[in-house]
């Protein structure tokens, strides 16, 4: 994604609809005295949707989920003496809960404004830009989140049912951070092969949300070989309005689960995943990440 001098950073656009109008959520920052949309540098090993989700509530106290992209910023800013690029992505970022804002060093105003006020207030032309992505991104229909099973133990040195194969400690750790992920993007369903490295993959989240886990066979490796066929059908179940259900399944099934989905997928590592929104005049909007 970048060299080592690239500063990473991620953010949102905020919004919700107030009396029949669309607000977006602006900050002051008192250090450069501007108005900008929330956002801030990535931890160490953080990923970037955790970070977005992460700054936002930081900066603003609201609890968000994330939607589809709305583009990535690219500019130069000032690093140990000289100059480095910075890239921003920023996501489309719902509130679900808000605490009463508290004043800091870093922010110490937010203001909710209509998106026409908002245009004017911004600082920076580089965030109206940003700003205006999030009309074509809305409204979302619903979202799937296609997800490869975490890395499992090889199969060479398993000697039980390849279904129970589980996943190694590689695999475990990432199936943990994965849980921040699903949550940043406010995943509330749940669908896996029945076998154990793909439910191991998604389980830590489910135990976080005390949500109940879909075990299909048909998108299993074992079920998929006896029925090809059997992945018909599954878009009409997987794409449920109004849901972001993420879907675990294997590296020989996620191409035909995928085409089955309407989408366009190539390889997937142990881990990594993709996130589809489908907008209400039918177009698919997906970005694909690596493991967490």
């Amino acid at each position: 994604m970048s060299n080592p001098a690239t500063v990473i950073a991620a953010g949102g656009v905020v919004w919700r609809e107030h009396r029949g109008d669309r607000q977006v959520l602006l900050v002051h920052r008192p250090r450069y005295d501007d108005w900008s949309l929330p956002k801030g540098k990535l931890n160490a090993h953080e990923h970037v949707l955790v970070a977005a989700r992460r700054e936002v509530e930081e900066e603003t106290g609201q609890q968000v989920v994330l939607g589809p992209p709305l583009g990535v910023q690219r500019y130069l800013v000032r690093k140990n003496g000289g100059t480095a690029e910075k890239l921003v992505h920023y996501w489309s970022a719902e509130p679900t809960n808000g605490s009463e804002f508290q004043p800091n060093d870093e922010v110490d105003e937010i203001a909710w404004l209509s998106v026409d006020k908002a245009r004017s207030k911004l600082s920076y032309p580089r965030d109206v830009e940003i700003l205006d992505a999030l009309e074509q991104a809305l409204p979302v229909v619903a979202t799937l989140v296609l997800v490869r099973h975490a890395e499992a133990v090889k199969r060479k040195d398993w000697h039980g049912k390849d279904t129970l194969r589980p996943l190694n400690s590689s695999g475990t750790a990432v199936a943990q951070r994965l849980t921040d992920v699903l949550a940043a993007l406010g995943v509330n369903r749940l669908i896996s092969s029945d076998a154990e490295r793909c439910v191991a993959t998604i389980a830590p989240y489910a135990a976080s949300i005390d949500r109940h886990m879909h075990l299909w066979r048909e998108i299993s490796e074992r079920g998929y070989d006896a029925d090809p066929d059997g992945l018909r059908g599954l878009a009409e179940r997987a794409w449920k309005p109004g849901r972001v259900t993420a879907v675990c399944s294997h590296r020989p099934v996620l191409p035909a689960l995928a085409r089955e989905f309407g989408l366009k997928v190539g390889k997937f590592s142990t881990g990594a995943f993709l996130v589809a929104h489908r907008l209400a005049d039918g177009r698919l909007v997906h970005e694909r990440f690596g493991p967490p």
